[in-house]
């Protein structure tokens, strides 16, 4: 089972200790091993098996260590008491006192202590007991907590737990203390263990304010049947629009095939504020079918989406069929629809006929259509593909659009010859041949067209070590009905060459040689010639690099950027950034920084400047500076000399509670007042209240990526 990003501590720490608890059931033909440090005997008439003084069981891969040791082989009943501990995979289970039977599979584990290692540190764990047999397990009054003092400024707790090894964990009252108090409450949490945990995540109530909301609160309850029937459930509550309550419901079928159902709406809003979803996907032996829908008219947004596919695969034959449509009056595109359908069928091992239509329908400032039809022949032999195609694209909105974005072509036939290899082994070559009808719209161009390339495919060649380079290029050529003629030849070379352990120069030249002209848009070629040099020093404590363009057709160089990294040691790192223009001879940036990162200071300082105008443009400031072991104060800053202004300026004032974070904050630029609260295990989701716009716990937008809220 793996955990996904943001993954709860509760649900990662349950996983962890469930899993140590859950090797503990012993069959009676396992090999037990036990070793007293004291004593130990055996009552031969009741059968009973006793043990004192640093006791040790070794049993399938684990070591239970305790005082003393009962065994009474008639009953099966087994118990191990007085600091009974279990070593097993780097881990450690602490209680008062095991007790198991060997006949029944059933044991208990009580007042169990465990200090867990998840990614984002330590779990310290406590429970009242561990009731297991062979098919599932209870926990009752089980803590958790990053927090290593005897009283920790937190905890979850939840009061019962029931496990099933491979389906889901059943946890019921489970309840967030801050200190003492107790901040949140859920009744109830399933947490599968058949299924990825991506689609089922463990979520934490919401709260905040907004302009539109007001002060919010928002919370999803999860239920879980079985692998085949889950959702959430959703309560929500705002001081501006009142009441909101939505579902998910995922389903499963193996005849009718899987999805989700969401709805959620506020029945209080003013405005009507809703969303719902509808997802279906079902996969039979020969075709697939897959529908995605959704409609939201919120504060937010006002959108429209539908997405349905019908994929079908019968021997020889491949077909698709598609529709999508999509509303959004308050966006550029207001509306689209999409409706189309591919197929192909495979009539010989050489002879496959294609065909292929669609037609898309799209309004923004005017309304355009577009209606394409293709079909074609394609006959392959050996390295010979020979294609006939014909294509009509046909846009009655076209001449009549004021924007005119759309340009149509029509092959009525074109006809293709390629040959993938001329066979020369030295020369990796290929070949295409076009002949066709085509017509051009808007320029409203009806001519015939012949063309030929020959090109070399991209092939790299390493003369010696250090040194490599590649080319790539093709021939071109066309004539067409109206006696225009057209040729090209276009090619690509590159160079990376080692200048010894640190140095490497890299260097591309490209050229594109263009003669005569042609009738069409969609073929017309430009003249192009550049080349891109590169210098790249890499060493242990020095980074540098250099590159410029030179545009041979416009006779113009690129800037000449060039940067440089040092770090001396692990305090100090350097940076520059310098840009050049060649064609003034005039440098028209500089952007130093410096950062120095010490146990007693933390300084970032950066600079941009612009030489042509002689002007500091911007100037970036954070310095950080401990005062005790617990305090930290810090001030970060944006300023820009041109306006004498500053664009950010905040003053933090930091204080380290053990396991959490108290800091308060004032930004000079705004006027704006933050005291803001941070749990180290939740380290993206702060308590804070901000002047501006109040209360914030548990931010959404944070909350999102972090515990995968899903609307």
């Amino acid at each position: 089972m793996s955990l996904p990003k943001g993954a709860s501590i509760l649900a990662t720490a349950l996983a962890i200790l469930i899993a140590l608890s859950a090797a503990q059931p012993v069959s009676a033909e396992q090999r037990v091993r036990i070793i007293a440090g004291e004593s130990g005997s055996y009552h031969l008439e009741q059968q009973i098996f006793a043990a004192q003084g640093d006791v040790e069981v070794h049993v399938d891969g684990a070591i239970l260590y305790g005082d003393i040791l009962y065994a009474d082989l008639a009953t099966g009943a087994v118990t191990l008491e007085g600091s009974v501990r279990l070593l097993q995979d780097d881990q450690e289970l602490k209680g008062d006192f095991l007790a198991y039977n060997l006949e029944t599979g059933i044991g208990t584990f009580d007042k169990a202590q465990a200090e867990i290692v998840v990614p984002h540190g330590l779990v310290y764990v406590s429970g009242q007991s561990v009731i297991f047999d062979e098919e599932k397990y209870n926990l009752s009054q089980v803590s958790f907590t990053t927090c290593d003092l005897e009283k920790s400024h937190y905890r979850l707790v939840t009061k019962e737990m029931e496990f099933i090894p491979g389906k889901k964990a059943v946890i019921r009252h489970v309840t967030y203390y801050e200190g003492s108090i107790p901040l949140f409450y859920w009744p109830y949490l399933v947490i599968p263990l058949d299924r990825d945990w991506d689609d089922y995540p463990f979520n934490m109530p919401v709260l905040g304010y907004s302009e539109h909301e007001g002060y919010f609160i928002k919370t999803t309850f999860s239920y879980y049947f079985n692998p085949n029937s889950h959702g959430h459930i959703y309560a929500d509550l705002y001081s501006r629009l009142g009441v909101g309550a939505g579902v998910k419901h995922n389903y499963r079928s193996a005849e009718l095939g899987e999805g989700f159902i969401y709805l959620w709406g506020i029945p209080t809003a003013q405005e009507p504020t809703y969303r719902a979803a509808l997802e279906h996907s079902l996969t039979k032996n020969s075709w697939s079918f897959t529908t995605k829908n959704s409609v939201e008219k919120t504060w937010i947004r006002d959108q429209i989406d539908s997405d349905t596919r019908l994929n079908i695969e019968v021997d020889d034959l491949k077909g698709k069929l598609w529709l999508t449509h999509k509303k959004a009056p308050e966006s550029t595109t207001k509306e689209q629809t999409d409706v189309g359908m591919e197929w192909s069928k495979k009539l010989t091992d050489r002879l496959t006929l294609n065909a292929k239509g669609s037609y898309t329908q799209k309004r923004t400032t005017d309304e355009v259509r577009l209606m394409d039809y293709m079909v074609s022949a394609v006959y392959s032999s050996g390295k010979h593909t020979l294609t006939l195609l014909a294509e009509q694209q046909f846009n009655p909105d076209l001449l009549d659009s004021s924007s005119q974005d759309w340009r149509s072509v029509q092959r009525i036939p074109e006809l293709t010859w390629s040959l993938r290899d001329l066979g020369i082994k030295s020369l990796p070559l290929q070949a295409q041949v076009v002949l066709g009808h085509y017509g051009e719209k808007p320029s409203l161009v009806t001519k015939d067209r012949a063309y030929g390339q020959l090109s070399y495919r991209p092939n790299a060649w390493r003369p010696r070590t250090g040194t490599s380079l590649s080319f790539q290029g093709d021939v071109n050529g066309a004539v067409y009905s109206d006696s225009q003629q057209q040729a090209w030849v276009y090619g690509r070379l590159a160079l990376t060459q080692s200048l010894g352990d640190h140095l490497t120069l890299s260097s591309t030249y490209r050229r594109r040689d263009v003669w005569g002209s042609t009738p069409f848009k969609f073929d017309a070629q430009k003249p192009l010639q550049d080349l891109n040099v590169g210098l790249r020093y890499r060493k242990t404590k020095v980074t540098a690099s250099a590159s410029t363009t030179y545009d041979f057709v416009a006779e113009k160089f690129s800037s000449l950027t060039a940067s440089i990294g040092l770090q001396p040691n692990d305090q100090w790192n350097v940076d520059l950034y310098a840009s050049y223009d060649l064609n003034s001879k005039t440098f028209t940036r500089f952007a130093p920084m410096v950062e120095y990162d010490g146990e007693d200071l933390d300084v970032k300082m950066g600079l941009r400047y612009k030489p042509s105008a002689k002007e500091l443009e911007r100037v970036d400031l954070r310095i950080a500076l401990p005062l005790g072991s617990t305090w930290q104060v810090s001030y970060d800053s944006i300023y820009t000399p041109a306006t004498k202004k500053f664009t950010k300026g905040q003053i933090s004032v930091e204080k380290d509670l053990h396991c959490r974070k108290l800091a308060l904050s004032y930004d000079h630029v705004v006027g704006r007042v933050a005291v803001q609260y941070t749990i180290n295990a939740f380290p993206t989701l702060p308590i804070g209240w901000d002047s501006a716009s109040g209360l914030s716990l548990f931010d959404y937008e944070d909350v999102e990526d972090i515990i995968d809220i899903k609307e």
